[in-house]
């Protein structure tokens, strides 16, 4: 449910979304209130980044590697990431780093320091495999780093 006509949030929250996003005042006033709490949290959260990590590879056309690795610090780093980055695996990887991100505002908003276990971390691109009409897949293992570890 949104608050129609209340500002949310307030301060340096408010500050840098309104830089990053061009909000008014007025549009602002208009987001979900479970933004606010993502917001709120962004300090926290972003002490973290994604790491999507290859480990298994099987007759990949992209030739995407075990140990290939896609890193979202928040969003998707070409420059820290290695390999390919294959259309087919990147949908399920950030459909799975979608549902952290929402994990992560829960979780920062606990104030419980030690980090959720991501507990179904292994998405599979969506390549069927050989078996089932494909060629062979991908799956990534997904994980928490701490920033600056």
């Amino acid at each position: 449910m949104c608050r129609k006509g209340d500002i949310m949030l307030k301060g340096e929250v408010a500050e840098m979304v309104k830089s990053a996003t061009n909000l008014s005042d007025e549009m602002l006033s208009n987001l979900h209130p479970g933004l606010e709490k993502l917001f709120e949290n962004v300090p926290k959260i972003t002490q973290y980044r994604i790491v999507a990590e290859v480990v298994k590879s099987e007759r990949c056309f992209a030739e995407v590697k075990e140990g290939d690795k896609l890193v979202f610090d928040p969003n998707l780093n070409p420059d820290k990431s290695t390999g390919v980055m294959c259309p087919r695996a990147l949908l399920p990887v950030t459909v799975q780093v979608n549902a952290l991100f929402e994990m992560n505002a829960e979780w920062a908003n606990s104030g419980k320091e030690e980090i959720p276990e991501i507990v179904f971390r292994n998405v599979r691109c969506l390549d069927p495999g050989f078996e089932d009409g494909g060629l062979g897949g991908v799956v990534y293992r997904i994980r928490l780093e701490k920033m600056g570890a």
